[in-house]
């Protein structure tokens, strides 16, 4: 069968079609890898004279091109088709709905922690922010201390947009946003005693212990004399409110770019010691950064990851339940 005979066969053929599955069917016999089309292509180098060769293989791309079109335009029309047969279905509005059995629902672990938590440190003079899930690099990165050849910037860890933009790989990007706002506010004098729990990204693969889409929880506190005694407080304070009063804790030291001296705070498990959050005083070049003088104020942060302080309380083992909505698992809470 030539190429023409091909073209007219396909043609005939489409246009009789009457589901998406017989038009996949067409397109693997006609376009698909073992096809009637590259059938004909891979007879091409037999032509003896390199003319013959090159107007072939144009022409045969040409015959591609419009199965291709015939193919999809003739979806375009079962589409349409299939519309307008589901408008004649009647549909019955008296007709009782989906009974859902079980009760009335539940509220979801993380929604449950994130109340928990902003209930505790609001007691403590805390107040709630926001920051853009959508950052430029500097407040996401420059601002913060992290440095340009950082691997934190690399672009397999962080989501670029083609702009420049970047989605926040952390909630510290409300640091320096809230220095500055706050300062404007309140004629440029501290205290500072800001929270924030919301979503992060990163350029992470799927798997149990990692997601590209994660929650953190955040305190930011400036003022006069502000000290790791401080820190070490508030760090007792939650966690003991949280896996008991009999909880151990430690103070373990850490690199963090935006913070010195830092910390990683760890908490006794069955297991042995785990970490908890993140923390330490705030560097005194972010300070600078936010407009404040480091020589008469200081600051702290601590943070941690929801997903992860509840998966070491209820001993869950894969991050992802959290986030796939299935009923068999958010019923046991």
């Amino acid at each position: 069968m030539n190429a023409a005979d091909i073209k007219e066969k396909a043609f005939v053929e489409i246009k009789k079609i009457e589901s998406t599955s017989q038009l996949e069917e067409a397109r693997i016999r006609y376009l698909g890898r073992d096809g009637l089309v590259n059938q004909l292509f891979a007879e091409i180098p037999e032509l003896p004279r390199e003319e013959d060769r090159k107007k072939a293989g144009i022409y045969l791309n040409e015959i591609k091109l419009e199965i291709e079109e015939a193919l999809a335009q003739r979806d375009r029309q079962l589409k349409k088709l299939s519309a307008k047969e589901l408008e004649k279905v009647p549909f019955d509005i008296t007709a009782s709905g989906i009974q859902i059995t079980g009760g009335l629902g539940s509220i979801h672990p993380l929604t449950q922690l994130r109340q928990f938590v902003l209930d505790t440190f609001s007691d403590l003079g805390f107040e709630e922010v926001s920051a853009p899930h959508i950052e430029t690099d500097d407040y996401n990165f420059g601002l913060l201390n992290v440095s340009a050849d950082h691997p934190a910037r690399d672009l397999w860890d962080t989501l670029y947009l083609e702009d420049g933009r970047l989605l926040r790989t952390h909630t510290s990007n409300m640091q320096v946003r809230e220095m500055k706002k706050r300062l404007s506010a309140q004629a440029g004098k501290p205290p500072i005693r800001v929270m924030t729990f919301d979503r992060c990204f990163r350029y992470e693969n799927l798997d149990p212990q990692h997601s590209h889409t994660f929650t953190q929880f955040e305190i930011l506190y400036v003022d006069h004399h502000v000290s790791m005694a401080n820190l070490r407080f508030l760090s007792d304070y939650f966690l003991k409110r949280f896996f008991g009063e009999k909880t151990k804790t430690r103070f373990r030291p850490k690199y963090y770019p935006f913070v010195e001296p830092g910390v990683g705070v760890d908490a006794l498990g069955p297991n042995g010691w785990i970490e908890i959050a993140g923390a330490g005083l705030v560097h005194p070049q972010v300070l600078r950064n936010g407009g404040i003088d480091p020589n008469q104020y200081s600051g702290l942060a601590w943070g941690f990851g929801p997903d992860r302080m509840l998966m070491a309380k209820l001993g869950i083992d894969d991050i992802r339940s959290f986030y796939e909505g299935d009923l068999r698992f958010l019923k046991q809470f």
